[in-house]
């Protein structure tokens, strides 16, 4: 099934690949509701291309090079579209009770195009606008699903007169933009807003040095010794049987689909023998930090996808990819277990290479680790490492997306 007619540009060639990122969309509970799509066109921008052709282009490289569900998991997918795409949205195969097409703030609705958005929405397309401008065009707000707010430029008290003006809509969701800490998260969920996004669960943030907590010390003692490269094999086993959940999660884990393996493992000494200790190191750090039932999961997410991005770039650029995968996880450490970076590492038997890669972003793994965040900001400027091009840091991020949703299927 092709995905665009005459009337759109077709498929692009390798040399014309959109690189696509994806920004999540947080719920009221800390659940990812979905995704907004970010993209950068060939040679750096879109400005070459006119705006249908361009939002044309984010589609086909993600709906045909990478597929959309493989890209955000059977949430939502939001789509910034202009007033010219929507004219030809009918043209294009999407699913459209999965995506939400994100309104330009300057687009006045005519008759014309309420007309043509009421059709949008009966295909079962959802509708995001902003800006103050649309407040007032009530038939807008009468059909849109979700009304969105840049927190960090409006003044609170008008932002109270605001929320109250946009409930008397029915159906009409509040969507808050920019929300920069955990604070500012729980105070606009607070407020009523549904849907809440920013960078705020991956960014570090000020810790005060505190115990931890049972659980994440247990976690903590056990990435010690698995990381520990004098423990010997035969406690490696124990320490991982002796955990009947983990020792089951592992089990089940190994044996899914994706993993690959030719026939039924069917104890943790078969698994080390067969898989190695590295491997071993990286599923069990992943399983007992997926284990913490006090974090949200997305937080495991970016930690398991920006493990993924370091270990893959290694691959692509024909390096060892030994301790990518656990500089990218263990830089997340802080935001999962809420203590300041310098003091978790400080607890684990890491080579200093790896200490300063994630502290300092230091030497190839740090440049990876550095690359990856940039990847998941969708800061394009930023995306460099030991020469990769444009097409192998997508091609990179589209395998990291597709095998941390598979391995989120897991938990």
């Amino acid at each position: 099934m092709s995905l665009v007619t005459a009337k759109q540009p077709q498929r692009p060639t390798t040399e014309q690949q959109v690189m696509v990122a994806r920004q999540p969309i947080y719920n009221d509970r800390m659940g990812v509701f979905g995704y907004e799509l970010l993209f950068r066109a060939p040679g750096g921008n879109h400005n070459g291309l006119n705006p249908t052709e361009a939002t044309a282009h984010v589609l086909a490289s993600t709906v045909l090079d990478f597929g959309l569900d493989k890209f955000v998991h059977n949430r939502k997918a939001v789509i910034n579209v202009t007033r010219a795409f929507i004219e030809v949205i009918q043209d294009v195969q999407l699913p459209p009770e999965q995506v939400i097409l994100d309104l330009p703030t300057n687009m006045a609705a005519d008759e014309k195009l309420i007309t043509k958005l009421k059709e949008i929405k009966k295909l079962g397309y959802g509708l995001s606008i902003s800006g103050l401008a649309n407040l007032k065009q009530p038939q807008l707000l009468s059909i849109a699903d979700i009304f969105q707010i840049d927190v960090q430029r409006v003044n609170i008290d008008i932002l109270d007169k605001l929320i109250n003006f946009l409930r008397r809509h029915e159906g009409l969701s509040l969507q808050a933009l920019k929300i920069e800490t955990l604070e500012e998260y729980q105070s606009y969920r607070d407020k009523g807003f549904e849907y809440l996004q920013g960078y705020f669960l991956a960014r570090p943030r000020v810790y005060v040095s505190r115990d931890l907590s049972g659980n994440k010390l247990a976690i903590l003692q056990l990435l010690a010794t698995i990381h520990n490269l004098d423990t010997p094999v035969e406690e490696l086993e124990t320490q991982i049987t002796q955990d009947v959940s983990l020792s089951y999660k592992l089990l089940k884990l190994v044996n899914a689909p994706f993993f690959g393996v030719r026939q039924e493992i069917d104890s943790i000494k078969r698994a080390v023998v067969l898989l190695g200790r590295d491997e071993i190191r990286k599923w069990i750090s992943l399983l007992a930090l997926g284990g913490m039932s006090d974090e949200p999961v997305a937080l495991m997410e970016i930690a398991i996808l920006r493990a993924k991005i370091c270990e893959l770039l290694a691959k692509k650029a024909g390096l060892p990819t030994d301790s990518y995968f656990t500089v990218g996880m263990f830089s997340a450490l802080d935001v999962l277990m809420k203590q300041p970076i310098k003091h978790i590492l400080a607890q684990l038997p890491l080579s200093e290479a790896i200490k300063s890669a994630i502290l300092n972003e230091e030497g190839m793994m740090g440049k990876a680790l550095a690359c990856a965040k940039a990847i998941e900001d969708a800061q394009w400027d930023k995306m460099e490492f030991a020469n990769l091009d444009q097409n192998e840091q997508t091609e990179v991020y589209r395998q990291s997306v597709e095998w941390t949703g598979e391995v989120m299927s897991q938990f």
